[in-house]
């Protein structure tokens, strides 16, 4: 299906050193950093029709960064690093927890999971009320990116993201994109692919998953799973 494009920013707040040029690679994410509280009041007005926004942070700055943003309708997802996180796990949007020896690379994959699945035409695509209904309000999430080749690819991506991550069955929200080339992820792949991922998770998740067609893949296969509103 179609969608009118979703308006994502993406916004840098405190020290954090993040790789800039590859966040720029993600076409449609507008960027902003915040050098003081007058820009950090300028950025709120700036995106404040935006849908989605990301805001990238150190520890010392969420809360900081919450008492800003958190009168805009968007969805919050702060992007941290998992000690970070840890600090913060009250937080009321959602924050997802990334590793810190890879923190840019893992910046980028979410970031441009979400894009693929909002802003990217494939075979299937999710309204940004799917997004929201999934993670508004939801705290503590978590990524992960799943890749493989050859026969049963879409299935296998999947058996990568739940090997050596169990906390992904204890979430109630899940999302999940597929990205690979029309004969990678075609409908029975998908099929055998998600029926791994619900026999393996809570029965009463929620879970939605979209679709992104790249040709250049070939036989591969890559899974984007985001979960969120752990139980305790």
């Amino acid at each position: 299906m179609e969608n009118s494009k979703v308006k994502i920013s993406a916004v840098i707040i405190g020290s954090i050193n993040i790789d800039v040029d590859t966040l720029k690679k993600i076409e449609g994410i507008e960027l902003f950093k915040v050098t003081d509280r007058k820009s950090c009041e300028e950025i709120v007005n700036r995106v404040s029709s935006d849908d989605l926004v990301f805001i990238i942070s150190d520890g010392r700055e969420v809360y900081y960064a919450e008492k800003f943003f958190s009168r805009l309708p968007a969805l919050k997802i702060f992007l941290v690093t998992e000690a970070q996180a840890a600090a913060n796990k009250n937080l009321r949007d959602v924050i997802i927890q990334l590793p810190a020896q890879n923190f840019n690379e893992k910046i980028f994959e979410v970031a441009n999971a979400f894009n693929d699945v909002l802003n990217v035409e494939g075979l299937v695509a999710l309204d940004f009320t799917d997004i929201q209904s999934l993670f508004k309000n939801s705290g503590k999430a978590i990524s992960n990116i799943g890749v493989a080749t050859g026969e049963n690819a879409a299935e296998n991506a999947v058996q990568n993201v739940l090997e050596g991550h169990d906390d992904i069955k204890s979430a109630r929200s899940i999302l999940m994109n597929f990205k690979g080339s029309n004969k990678s992820v075609s409908i029975d792949n998908i099929k055998a692919a998600t029926k791994k991922i619900k026999s393996s998770v809570r029965e009463d998740a929620k879970f939605t998953f979209g679709i992104t067609i790249d040709e250049s893949f070939g036989d591969k296969v890559k899974v984007a799973v985001i979960a969120g509103k752990f139980l305790g």
